[in-house]
């Protein structure tokens, strides 16, 4: 599709050969737009859903990936599908809801001397009950997962990228942090609330 020959039996359609062009420039703009080439990523939660898609898109667009999450089996599996882009992939098993692992985290992705462009913050787990049966400590965990620790990561993270005068961060949030869902979602609402503010 990118070249066009012509021969004295082919008859130019000029509509059909203005349509290719302008789409081989907009795919031109769009490769620059999403060139990630030589940039390093972080993607929490991406032994699977969402998270592995975020790891792969950005792979595909030419970003170096640090994946993170607790299921190994899982975080092997999509680090080799990500390896076939051809970019560095690196997996570290990580439980990030805790505030110890994170910061042993950090402490391995320092020793690779390179700059964090981006940070994806998608791990975390809510815990579904009603509201007038979920436990104090059941709420403790949600918010610790959902909220202090993203926080957590984002501080890692953005500290180390305002050393440096640059790089982005996306947070994972809900249309929960503003519309109640109902079905026992109540503190997974309110942590969806606290990420939204910290976004």
């Amino acid at each position: 599709d990118k070249v066009f020959k012509l021969t004295s039996n082919m008859k130019l359609d000029l509509n059909s050969f203005k349509n290719r062009l302008s789409t081989y420039r907009i795919w031109l703009i769009m490769e620059k737009l999403f060139n990630l080439d030589g940039k390093l990523s972080i993607v929490t939660g991406a032994a699977s859903g969402l998270g592995k898609a975020i790891a792969t898109g950005l792979a595909e667009c030419g970003s170096d990936v640090i994946i993170v999450d607790r299921n190994e089996k899982g975080l092997l599996k999509t680090e080799e599908g990500l390896k076939t882009f051809g970019n560095e992939v690196i997996n570290f098993k990580t439980d990030l809801s805790s505030i110890e692992d994170i910061d042993k985290l950090f402490k391995k992705i320092d020793l690779l001397k390179r700059d964090i462009d981006f940070l994806a913050n998608v791990a975390g787990d809510g815990i579904l009950s009603k509201p007038e049966n979920i436990s104090i400590d059941e709420l403790k965990a949600v918010l610790n997962n959902l909220v202090i620790c993203r926080f957590y990561m984002c501080q890692h993270s953005g500290k180390r990228m305002l050393k440096r005068g640059k790089g982005s961060i996306l947070n994972i949030g809900s249309l929960a942090s503003t519309t109640a869902l109902g079905r026992g979602h109540i503190a997974y609402s309110i942590a969806m609330g606290g990420v939204s503010q910290m976004t």
